[in-house]
């Protein structure tokens, strides 16, 4: 293992490019080398080994950004879906929210039982009691 006096400093910083090539992946940091993975999910610490071999620093020292080379509709249409998709969780969060704040106010503010309130919402009993516990915590 290397060492080096960097390892107080904040990590160096790459950025690599990960092109196929059969059963492997090509993984190129510019200025340094290349070296090659199996995965994709292994590219990054290939990488990450590559670059404090050849500069002789600690690993912990480096950090590498891999971007797979699948052409640029690709990636522009994986970046689109990951945006959705954080944007659809965001959304699925605050829809619970409203969804704990509705129930409570079904039985506090409108006096409905347990029971009436999972048939207005359209659940069973023991999720509106879930939903208010829920509820509860957020409250605290």
């Amino acid at each position: 293992m290397t060492t080096s006096h960097r390892s107080a400093h904040r990590p160096r910083h790459f950025d690599a490019t990960a092109t196929r090539d059969g059963r492997w992946w090509l993984i190129e940091v510019p200025g340094i080398g290349a070296t090659q993975a199996r995965s994709l999910a292994g590219a990054a610490d290939h990488a990450r080994d590559l670059v404090a071999a050849v500069l002789d620093v600690d690993i912990e020292g480096v950090s590498v950004d891999v971007l797979p080379d699948l052409g640029d509709d690709v990636l522009d249409e994986v970046q689109d879906v990951r945006k959705r998709l954080a944007d659809a969780a965001a959304a699925a969060a605050a829809a619970a929210d409203d969804y704990r704040d509705l129930a409570a106010r079904l039985v506090g503010d409108h006096g409905l039982t347990g029971a009436d309130t999972a048939t207005v919402l359209g659940v069973s009993p023991q999720r509106v009691s879930q939903l208010l516990r829920e509820g509860e915590r957020v409250d605290r």
